[in-house]
């Protein structure tokens, strides 16, 4: 009986020590590797969940990594900087210490999900694909830095809602030429004092129309009075900033298909009318500009674009503007 017992004691100790967390990503592995996180020094898609679980800031930048499985064992992260990898998809939920996240120059990165990470102080990227960011869950967010000073482009991120952010301190969003509508209806834009937010195509060119904001006291923005004569942003302020999206007026456009090989097809529910069409590159160069005709106009030739991400700027008679943001294959 008692052999047995310490047998069995035995067993239990040994599976307890050799715990361990899968790292299917070689990449990811030789960089805890690299950092003398991952003890037994060999790449061999694991690491010992004892050597993972009390780290507190990781920089992986530029590693080449594609998929982050394993970062669910890193318990105690506080730091995170994953900059310049190849990761489509960025999502933490078992990183509930979370306070930073970087993730710079990520030109595969097409979602991310940080609905869990309620500790996350400061969220920094110059570049993504990005089309949608919900910060909603982010309560203590103060700092929310996205984009470059190069031309227009960094992402594409159209709105983002900021209304449940109320101690947010720095907002940097700087030429990000898809957005169109920030919500800082927080009840607290007296505490947001360092905002800066700008957009330029190449060459200098303002990206019009400015993003919409919506903001505690509009006519206190619309007067330049404090806070909002502290921030620089080139924007326009209103207490709606969906109303124009439903006027009956502006264009409604679409674009097929998407992604395009040599064709692009424009149509539109509501005008035929005379428009102005801007081509831009993801760095915000103006390629081409043309006046079509709705009606009589052929399909958009992009068979000399390179492959990559495109936007169209889409002028209407009226002075609408819209952007479509097209891939070519």
């Amino acid at each position: 009986m008692k052999t047995y017992l310490i047998i069995f004691l035995f067993n239990i100790g040994m599976a307890s020590f050799a715990q361990i967390t899968q790292i299917p990503d070689s990449n990811f592995e030789q960089a805890l590797i690299d950092l003398g996180i991952d003890s037994d020094g060999t790449v061999n898609g694991q690491v010992l969940t004892s050597d993972i679980e009390n780290v507190t800031n990781l920089d992986i930048n530029e590693k080449g990594i594609q998929d982050l499985t394993g970062i669910e064992g890193f318990t105690a992260l506080q730091v995170l900087d994953v900059s310049s990898n190849m990761v489509t998809y960025l999502s933490f939920p078992q990183n509930l210490e979370l306070v930073e996240l970087i993730f710079d120059g990520s030109f595969h990165l097409v979602g991310i999900d940080v609905s869990s990470n309620t500790n996350l102080e400061v969220l920094r990227s110059t570049f993504s694909l990005l089309t949608e960011l919900d910060l909603s869950n982010n309560i203590n967010l103060l700092e929310l830095s996205l984009g470059e000073p190069s031309p227009a482009g960094t992402h594409g991120i159209e709105y983002i809602d900021l209304s449940n952010n109320i101690i947010l301190q720095k907002l940097y969003l700087e030429n990000l030429v898809s957005l169109g509508v920030v919500d800082l209806r927080s009840g607290n834009n007296t505490g947001l004092l360092d905002v800066y937010i700008h957009c330029s195509l190449d060459f200098g060119v303002l990206c019009e129309p400015f993003p919409c904001l919506m903001v505690d006291d509009v006519v206190a923005a619309l007067n330049n009075q404090f806070p909002y004569s502290e921030w620089e942003a080139m924007v326009t302020y209103s207490m709606d900033c969906t109303a124009g999206l439903n006027d009956k007026n502006a264009a409604k456009f679409s674009i097929h298909p998407n992604p395009a090989k040599n064709e692009l097809f424009l149509t539109s529910t509501n005008t035929s009318g005379n428009l102005k069409i801007q081509t831009l590159n993801i760095q915000g160069k103006l390629l081409s500009t043309q006046n079509i005709t709705l009606q009589n106009q052929p399909p958009l030739d992009v068979s000399r674009l390179k492959s990559g991400i495109y936007f169209l700027n889409i002028e209407d008679e009226n002075g609408y503007t819209t952007t479509k943001k097209f891939i070519k294959e």
